[in-house]
């Protein structure tokens, strides 16, 4: 198997699979790094039935009792889908809100463009998660005019995985995306349109509901205040369930701020 195995979002901590070859490269939305490598044991994946891990710590195998609810088996169709719809030359493209021209090969994604170098797995990817837009509210992809992919990483900070600045998201060091480092990203463009700064400011709902002892939502989160923003908005769009169960305080305000374009949040 290799695509992507989501299921029934019962408010757990993994929701969607990212698979290559019976292998977990990714679960979202709390992004479990002691789940990946692990083995995928199925025979066969079908809506309704269970997906079972061998978690290698474990001295049994797993069958999670959330039900598969769909099965996306399409890197290699996105490929193809590329291939077919890319640029046939690398072309120039101007960032429309900074002026400044690149020189990229480039394929309309349901209205956002994806600028690449070359057509490989990490361009596939990146194609599959804008194909996926609809599952970003609208508040978050009026912050994104495209996203471009990049094989260097980010001078003088190698970690860095993408930042966005005038509207165009980059993507360093040939790293593959998904949905939620898209709607990560375009949370710190939101923030800075809403508030001046990617950091809600200290009167504001979202950093009272912040210090009120709700759990952080990931490790990356408790790093500032912006990142705990962009990475609980992150799993409003991945894992809306989970999100509300451990911070429901949280889930309230981004709600608010994705559907009332008034509230200051």
């Amino acid at each position: 198997m290799t695509g992507t195995i989501t299921l029934s979002d019962g408010g757990q901590n993994y929701i969607e699979f990212d698979i290559i070859d019976n292998v977990i490269q990714n679960v979202q939305p709390a992004w479990l790094q002691g789940w990946v490598g692990a083995k995928i044991l199925n025979k066969a994946f079908f809506p309704g039935g269970g997906l079972t891990i061998d978690l290698q710590w474990k001295d049994y195998d797993l069958t999670l009792q959330y039900p598969i609810i769909a099965i996306d088996e399409g890197i290699t169709e996105i490929m193809a889908w590329l291939l077919e719809n890319m640029s046939a030359e690398p072309e120039f493209y101007t960032n429309p809100r900074t002026g400044i021209d690149h020189m990229s090969y480039v394929v309309d994604c349901n209205g956002m463009p994806l600028y690449f170098d070359e057509a490989n797995e990490a361009a596939a990817a990146a194609a599959k998660a804008l194909l996926s837009i609809d599952k970003i509210p609208l508040a978050l992809l009026n912050q994104l005019d495209g996203v471009q992919l990049v094989d260097e990483d980010f001078p003088d900070k190698p970690y860095v995985m993408a930042n966005i600045q005038e509207g165009l998201m980059t993507v360093y060091g040939g790293r593959t995306i998904d949905t939620g480092l898209v709607s990560h990203e375009a949370a710190h463009a939101f923030a800075e349109s809403k508030w001046g700064s990617a950091a809600p400011p200290r009167g504001s709902d979202y950093a009272a509901a912040a210090n009120t002892g709700e759990p952080v939502v990931s490790e990356y989160a408790a790093t500032s205040v912006g990142e705990d923003f962009a990475e609980a908005v992150r799993m409003y769009v991945t894992g809306p369930g989970y999100l509300k169960k451990i911070a429901p305080l949280r889930y309230d305000v981004i709600h608010r701020l994705m559907t009332d374009p008034g509230y200051s949040g």
